[in-house]
């Protein structure tokens, strides 16, 4: 499969240069280990403060602050400072895996394991003779904190919408262990892609 080859050389490559989030670097090797099936993009989930020109004009924005760990006060304070224009939004978002599946067959697999695995925004769609499985959670906060350089909110509510920001980072991150344990079963039903093998190989 020659976007398979093509996938796996990009993510090995990121991983080299430090590009992908550590806590998902196994969880992806496995994944792409598995005959029939590979990642693109995805993420181990992330919070952060974000400042949108425009609501919804996302291709303009930009990040002030992005972790993929639990946000800390300070840290928020900090990246708050270099806000100039646009609105201001605190966003929490859990992780997300981009599947793609050389068969139907597969693809059922694959949303089954994310459905199964507590990833209830799991969706799939055709994508011309393969299918592509988004593995989403429902952990989804955005709350705006002001616009234009001026921050609205006091530190209290600030403080308030960081915990619950990280108590929804580390929810969705929390079912991470169960999505590795069925794609452990999967690979065991479909057994170990040759190409990733001696891919890997080359690489680590």
């Amino acid at each position: 499969m020659k976007a398979k080859r093509e996938a796996l050389i990009s993510l090995f490559q990121a991983i080299e240069r430090g590009e992908v989030d550590n806590d998902i670097i196994d969880l992806l090797l496995l994944i792409n280990s598995i005959k029939g099936i590979y990642t693109t993009s995805s993420c181990s989930g992330r919070i952060g403060i974000l400042e949108e020109p425009a609501l919804g004009a996302k291709p303009l924005s930009r990040w002030l602050i992005k972790v993929h760990r639990p946000l800390k006060f300070e840290e928020a304070k900090e990246a708050l400072k270099r806000a100039e224009s646009g609105i201001i939004f605190l966003k929490s978002q859990p992780p997300i895996f981009h599947v793609v599946a050389e068969d139907l067959e597969k693809a059922i697999a694959v949303h089954e394991i994310g459905l199964a695995s507590g990833f209830k925004y799991t969706t799939f769609k055709a994508i011309s003779s393969r299918y592509l499985v988004e593995i989403n959670g429902t952990e989804y906060l955005t709350t705006p904190l002001g616009r234009d350089g001026k921050i609205l909110v006091d530190d209290e509510y600030l403080e308030f919408a960081i915990d619950i920001g990280n108590k929804m980072l580390e929810r969705g991150k929390s079912r991470l262990p169960r999505l590795y344990k069925n794609f452990e079963k999967l690979k065991d039903e479909l057994g170990e892609d040759p190409l990733f093998k001696n891919l890997s190989k080359a690489k680590f």
